[in-house]
């Protein structure tokens, strides 16, 4: 009898469920393509700017890099040059498929000899007959001295220390990045021949408990691990400010190393937003089983989409 009653009780749980579907049509407007740019404006290199266009959010069309667009940038406010497509250099921009999987659009940069200098304001143009033209600017950051280098080999045989110092302005909020590059070569005298290992090299895992940092569960005795560290000036906004992090050494000395190199970055407010909202749009955005957040990410483009950054990115040699 049991059993019975379940089974009608299913049956009717299921007829219910059928019986209460709902149909939704959707009007979807049709979408207006517009114009997309991507650029970083960086000290230490030329300017390059992608350009592509939009898609509509439920249509099959993938995205595409457009050549024949007219790029100007702009210095302060004065025009300084007309960016040209690089038909022969391409670079790839990989995105999500759901047909498909990971895939690639195929782009190519506009390109100019120019390279931007700190403390100025660079703006682009696209035109384009057929979409509305954009703008968009960015501000980048002057540069930050950095002193007081002091480097640690002794305090611990499996670590290395480094630490600087540097002001902060505080008329400003700012926003900074920090990044450790080597390349190390280890040498030992093996019957009278000298041998020569290279160790692994590239941009070094770093470890802290600097508070400004973005922290986390304490591991090993740190807040902090990662090969890069984005933080702001909240904690000591017109102080100076004193960095310092630990590099395990896994088995080579710092004599060891022909070049170490400090990489540090000041964003511009721009850089920091974009940055900041495609973390939380990446975190909390992702659909789940409870659906995702909508996050949207940041885009200074004018009558378009997409971002005009900028950083000035100093590069301190410790070795040589």
């Amino acid at each position: 009898m049991k059993k019975i009653t379940l089974s009608l009780l299913f049956s009717f749980l299921l007829f219910s469920c059928e019986d209460m579907e709902t149909v939704v049509n959707l009007d979807i407007p049709p979408h207006t393509p517009v114009l997309v740019l991507n650029s970083i404006i960086d000290t230490d290199s030329e300017v390059r700017v992608l350009v592509s266009h939009s898609v509509g959010a439920f249509e099959q069309i993938i995205p595409s890099c457009i050549t024949d667009a007219e790029v100007l940038l702009f210095e302060n406010n004065q025009f300084v040059d007309t960016l040209m497509i690089d038909l022969i250099n391409t670079d790839s921009v990989y995105y999500f498929n759901s047909s498909f999987g990971d895939s690639q659009i195929l782009m190519n940069y506009y390109t100019s000899d120019i390279i931007p200098n700190s403390g100025s304001t660079y703006s682009v143009e696209v035109n384009h007959p057929n979409y509305e033209s954009i703008t968009a600017s960015t501000y980048v950051p002057e540069d930050v001295i950095i002193y007081n280098i002091q480097i640690d080999t002794v305090t611990d045989d499996e670590k290395i220390g480094f630490s600087f110092s540097f002001n902060d302005d505080g008329i400003q909020q700012n926003s900074y990045r920090l990044k450790l590059f080597s390349s190390c070569i280890k040498t030992w005298i093996d019957d009278g021949d000298t041998i020569e290992y290279p160790l692994p090299s590239g941009w070094m895992m770093m470890m802290s408990n600097d508070p400004s940092f973005p922290g986390g569960i304490p591991f090993e005795g740190y807040t902090f691990e990662g090969s890069q560290v984005v933080f702001t000036d909240d904690l000591f906004n017109g102080q100076e400010k004193n960095i310092s992090i630990d590099v395990e050494s896994e088995g080579f000395r710092y004599s060891d190393c022909d070049t170490i190199t400090i990489q540090f970055s000041t964003f511009s407010d721009d850089t920091y937003s974009y940055y900041n909202s495609l973390g939380d749009h990446s975190e909390k955005g992702e659909l789940g089983l409870f659906g995702g957040e909508v996050i949207p990410v940041y885009s200074n483009v004018e009558n378009g989409l997409g971002v005009l950054i900028s950083l000035n990115a100093q590069n301190i040699q410790l070795k040589p």
